[in-house]
């Protein structure tokens, strides 16, 4: 690489234009379909929320359990509470991997058996029993008591009661053991509060747990998406729309740890996708009559790191079109939809999860040992060098890299996970971006670029625009392999799957172009 970092910097000059003009076109809403989505949805929050509480109470008796707490759901789901925190962080090596952090963990995170794992836990956790409340003799229930002073009158400040701990009750432990009693499998399950919650970790319990349990925990995972969709996406656009009725979210390049592209107020880069959360139906065209046209890369990051690693598995895979989510859902046992989540966890370090996933993520090492030999390499440059340096010249640098006894490093996941997404986002996808800007300004088209997200860019076509559209977006999608050669110095062989898709709106679209390369 004889030119270092300057093309990079000289392409990351030639994006801050393109993504002002982005800024400036915004992104044109529906305020009326807007409103009807939030009515629709915070109904179905309000009835969520009334079912959990009254079964939160069958499962804990008079406990109070905030959903919003991540000890509180820790105790709930798992029937448990840490009684030493700081010991329980160690063991488990909690908040050693943070990026940047060179303390050493005292421990590793994997045991010799499973009783060893739950005689940890047990040695630092105490069972939850059901309560029954009674009112507090001090505060009568208040929370909060009247105090006399030296004088014999009774002051005007009130004190919180420590008898109760300000809750107004008194709680009494019945012999009944509490919550829903979920069993953690392994360290994965942990987290700094006790164990983790989260979407990912509930269903994987739904196909073991019994009716009761099972019903509870769908009910939570989705009061937990429906609640993030209204307060991020639906009252964050909401709070964002300005006064001609569009989104100019504000982008940057110097935010992530990758390079990959941010967005704030609001961040589109996280907005859901399908029906299920149908916030997209909102964006539609400025025109009347215009239309919205989004372009995908297909796998991208995973084509990205076949060509990083130069791994021939890869290659064939993409040649013969084989479906790498059809192989993950094969091993783990579940649908294709399901299984797309731990396709690529391989590619950014994945290695602990439920024992199918690891057995996926150790078949993931073998079918792609290029991909594997090259994570060896990535580990290899930053233990000596403390840096990682992609072909772009982007380069990523890693203090203090110790080696670990298992002969991985620190940092690991990031040093694995960083060139995949830098090279695919911060290099590849910006220049489809400056492609695309010069195309159109070229050929005198009014359709406007408005959105773009991770591997994807979405256009507002001016009517009658279609065709030139579709033929000018198809054409700096496929640029890649050209303009990295031009740019950067090399060629991009991996071949380009690109789909692209047409709606009134950004949500119902149809599918009027797709190649595999």
């Amino acid at each position: 690489m004889p030119n270092g970092i300057a093309p990079t910097i000289k392409m990351s000059m030639e994006l801050t234009k393109v993504l002002a003009d982005i800024e400036m076109n915004g992104l044109y809403i529906n305020t009326d379909t807007l409103s009807a989505i939030k009515v629709k949805f915070e109904k179905e929050l309000v009835d969520l929320e009334k079912y959990l509480n009254e079964k939160v109470k069958n499962f804990m008796g008079d406990t109070p359990i905030n959903l919003d707490s991540p000890e509180d759901r820790s105790v709930l789901f798992y029937s448990m509470k840490l009684t030493d925190k700081k010991r329980w962080a160690t063991v488990f090596n909690i908040g050693y991997e943070l990026r940047g952090n060179t303390r050493k963990p005292k421990r590793r995170t994997n045991f010799e058996t499973v009783q060893d794992f739950y005689m940890e836990i047990n040695s630092m956790a105490r069972p939850v029993f059901k309560t029954h409340g009674t009112i507090c003799h001090n505060c009568q229930g208040t929370g909060k008591y009247t105090y006399i002073k030296k004088d014999g009158t009774p002051s005007n400040i009130k004190r919180k009661c420590k008898t109760c701990d300000t809750k107004g009750l008194l709680f009494t432990n019945t012999n009944e053991r509490a919550g829903l009693r979920l069993k953690p499998r392994n360290v994965i399950d942990c987290s700094a509060m006790g164990f983790k919650t989260d979407k990912s970790i509930l269903e994987s319990y739904l196909s073991t747990a019994d009716d009761a349990i099972h019903e509870f925990l769908k009910k939570y995972v989705r009061y937990s998406a429906v609640r993030t969709y209204l307060r991020t996406f639906v009252e964050g656009m909401q709070s964002s729309i300005s006064d001609d009725k569009k989104i100019h979210p504000q982008f940057m390049q110097c935010v992530t740890s990758t390079g990959r592209l941010s967005s704030r107020s609001p961040n589109f880069q996280n907005m859901p996708r399908g029906n299920t959360f149908p916030v997209r139906e909102c964006i539609v065209s400025r025109w009347k009559g215009g239309k919205i046209l989004e372009g995908d890369y297909a796998q991208l990051e995973f084509r990205v790191a076949g060509f990083l690693a130069d791994d021939e598995q890869i290659y064939k895979d993409v040649i013969n079109n084989v479906d790498v989510h059809a192989y993950t859902a094969k091993i783990l046992g579940v649908s294709r939809q399901k299984a797309k989540s731990d396709t690529f966890k391989p590619l950014y370090g994945g290695i602990l999860g439920t024992p199918k996933q690891m057995h996926y993520y150790r078949a993931f090492k073998n079918k792609y040992i290029g991909v594997t030999a090259w994570h060896r390499k990535l580990q290899n440059d930053a233990f000596m060098t403390n840096k990682v340096i992609l072909p772009s010249g982007r380069q990523y640098f890693f203090p203090n890299v110790e080696r670990l006894r298992s002969g991985s490093v620190t940092n690991s996941t990031a040093i694995k996970n960083y060139p995949v997404q830098g090279f695919a986002t911060a290099d590849l996808l910006p220049i489809a971006l400056i492609k695309l800007k010069n195309l159109l300004t070229e050929r005198n088209l009014k359709t406007i670029i408005c959105n773009t997200v991770h591997d994807s860019i979405v256009l507002d076509v001016y009517p009658e625009e279609e065709e030139k559209a579709i033929k000018t977006l198809k054409e700096a999608m496929m640029c890649l392999s050209n303009e990295c050669e031009r740019r950067y110095g090399f060629k991009y062989t991996m071949p380009i799957g690109i789909e692209l898709k047409l709606g009134d709106d950004w949500l119902n679209m149809k599918e009027v172009y797709k190649t595999n390369g």
